[in-house]
């Protein structure tokens, strides 16, 4: 029988000042807080876990916390917790302390003085739980148990209070009449890790994108544990097709029509041009990156990133180029569950909040059926697990397709003689006479793989790649296989070009295992993706470019008119330190409006170094300006004109 579902907000208000480290340090801090593409605190899902199976192995014992939250390498946990967010605007603190000599002595020790940042207290975080509601009374008892989350619990640091309430449901896009084609806008709620390799070393690398065949095994799983094994198996039998799930740089407004792939291999961008002169690189206005198909100059350009994407949002658009936010968290625990001890190992995840678009196919009758099973995940009133440590994913929105663009661009010239371009949007596996995987295609093994010797080949850019797959079942790697990049071009004519517009429309892929998403590609006259200006959306913002380039030069004055601020300070010619102007522009950049005032007014030992004469020139300069956000620009162009400087007198 299946479970009743239910769907909790879990909140945490601070007590007391927390520190949820994220490993890392910088700006002269050596302890960061964690936090989200937003850059606010947050407090990982993995910890909430953490501390929650601790409390309930004190409370019930180690089978009791296994059962409920799963086995490394085996059962996987009933609850499906998301991270917590800060609601609202959060600043920052930071504390410094110092080792000291010995038990009985009280002076500090040499060298250990450090800085870490601090959530005040007062912040308040939300997230999610999702659970069986069998589960709750355990949950909720666990939580109780819950006093302080973070760093240095046990010296009072971390202290919170936290509650958990239980949401209605909210029922999201609208029942319409199934098609055969079917539409999902997705969104990870948590950062998401499909990893790209079966060998990771201290870095889990992850793919840019959500395979199809990662998307089907959610899609499969989530059916198999709500007890619907005959719709399941439609999809691992091949009888509905998922295509990858692509990256969007926004919401689109009209899902029906939005466009994404990834970048064509002949789609590349000019090479940066050196320069010259006494400014650094990172004070260089940027420049707009063009987007040009190689075929057609023969100038020596730059071959596309692996997670770049082209996307527009209807066929009337401008082509985009983008790169999902793709960023590196540290962990402490064991990548591979045999481990016998924790080891710090670094993870590669999609930031939370990236939306993706997903195609599903079938014959009517079994898109009917996957409806009806899908209908909580669907309606968003139930979460897939995806990748690495099953992270939720929502269904935000759907769309029953009747028609494509594809279909349009290719309904009048489709059995012209003219050339097209066949653009792969996903890995295509192919194998041949020998059965062996095929890394390239030619003119005699794309006519093998239509079956037709009507289509002829002009020319190509392709490039090879492996995929790695896991079986949840057997919880084995799969074995790799050889498939052609995703994103390869050729350059197609003939009659055959008629057949491969009949495979677009009715969703004919090429190869093997399309039902997992392989073989995906569309045609078109034209590179998808080109740039007709400097600009790929096709209207030049240069205002951000134009205020750092004015910024960088007009503190390079004030550090030259300053010079003396990057001398080494002598005994009776204090000057503020450079690890000190770091904790200037970092009070700046986090909106302190009296970091300023602190400093001209100093009223501790260690900041009467500020009152220095040039340095109090510099602060004064930084005080004109009302613009907070522009202030601590400013300071942060002239701290590193000032470690440059300082940097250069120490290698002389």
């Amino acid at each position: 029988m299946a479970k009743t579902w239910v769907r909790c907000k879990i909140t945490a208000e601070l007590l007391a000042d927390a520190h949820f480290g994220s490993g890392s340090g910088g700006s002269g801090i050596d302890a960061l807080v964690a936090r989200d593409r937003h850059h606010c605190p947050v407090i990982w899902a993995s910890h909430v876990e953490g501390v929650l199976r601790d409390a309930a192995r004190r409370l019930q014992g180690d089978q009791a916390a296994a059962d409920f939250f799963g086995r490394a390498g085996g059962q996987r946990q009933w609850a499906v917790f998301t991270s917590l967010y800060t609601v609202g605007t959060a600043e920052s603190r930071i504390w410094r302390s110092a080792a000291r000599q010995s038990f009985d002595n009280r002076a500090p020790k040499d060298d250990t003085l450090r800085a870490m940042e601090f959530v005040p207290k007062g912040t308040r975080f939300e997230g999610q739980v999702e659970l069986p509601e069998s589960h709750l009374p355990l949950l909720e008892r666990l939580v109780k148990e819950v006093a302080a989350l973070g760093s240095g619990r046990a010296s009072g640091a971390g202290w919170l209070k936290l509650s958990l309430e239980e949401l209605q449901p909210v029922i999201g896009p609208k029942a319409v009449e199934p098609t055969e084609h079917l539409r999902l806008l997705l969104r990870n709620i948590d950062p998401l890790c499909i990893t790209a390799t079966a060998t990771p070393d201290n870095l889990i690398p992850s793919l840019a994108f959500v395979p199809g065949r990662a998307l089907q095994g959610a899609l499969a799983s989530w059916l198999r544990e709500a007890g619907k094994h005959a719709v399941a198996s439609l999809l691992t039998t091949g009888h509905i097709s998922v295509s990858d799930a692509l990256p969007l740089p926004v919401a689109p407004a009209d899902l029906k029509a939005v466009e994404v792939l990834p970048a064509p291999l002949s789609l590349q961008s000019e090479k940066p041009k050196g320069s010259a002169g006494p400014v650094p690189w990172w004070a260089q206005p940027k420049v707009a990156v063009k987007m040009i198909d190689a075929w057609t100059t023969t100038e020596k350009l730059k071959r596309p990133e692996d997670d770049l994407f082209v996307y527009r949002a209807h066929v009337n658009a401008d082509w985009i180029a983008f790169r999902p936010a793709l960023r590196v968290r540290l962990r402490n625990g064991r990548p591979d569950p045999r481990q016998p001890k924790p080891s710090l190992f670094a993870v590669e995840e999609i930031a939370e909040d990236t939306y993706f678009v997903a195609e599903l196919r079938g014959t009517l009758d079994a898109m009917k059926q996957l409806a009806e099973g899908l209908k909580p995940v669907l309606e968003g009133r139930r979460w897939l697990r995806i990748g690495r440590s099953g992270a939720p994913v929502e269904v935000v929105d759907i769309a029953w397709m009747r028609d494509t663009t594809q279909e349009h661009s290719m309904s009048d010239s489709a059995g012209s003689e003219q050339c097209f371009r066949l653009t792969l949007t996903s890995d295509l596996l192919v194998r041949d006479e020998f059965l062996r995987w095929r890394t390239a295609l030619d003119e005699r093994a794309l006519q093998e793989l239509l079956g037709t010797k009507n289509i002829h080949l002009q020319r190509s850019t392709q490039d090879w790649v492996m995929v790695h797959g896991f079986n949840r079942a057997s919880r084995l790697w799969r074995m790799p296989a050889a498939a052609i990049r995703r994103g390869s071009v050729f350059e197609v004519s003939g009659q055959g070009v008629a057949a491969l517009a009949s495979r677009v429309v009715q969703g004919r892929w090429l190869g093997e295992r399309t039902h997992e998403g392989f073989g995906r590609f569309r045609l078109d006259e034209t590179l998808p993706g080109v740039t007709n200006s400097m600009v790929a959306n096709g209207t030049a913002d240069s205002t951000e470019d134009a205020t750092d380039e004015a910024i960088a030069a007009e503190t390079h004055n004030w550090f030259e008119a300053h010079k003396e601020l990057a001398r080494p300070a002598s005994g009776t010619d204090r000057k503020p330190s450079l690890s000190q102007w770091f904790d200037l522009v970092t009070k700046l950049e986090r909106g302190d409006a009296n970091a300023i005032s602190e400093r001209l007014n100093p009223m501790t030992a260690g900041a009467q170094s500020w009152k220095h004469p040039q340095a109090r020139a510099i602060l004064e300069k930084l005080q004109t300006i009302s613009d907070l956000e522009m202030r601590a620009r400013h300071a942060r162009f002239f701290v590193r004109w000032l470690r440059a400087e300082i940097r250069k007198r120490e290698e002389v």
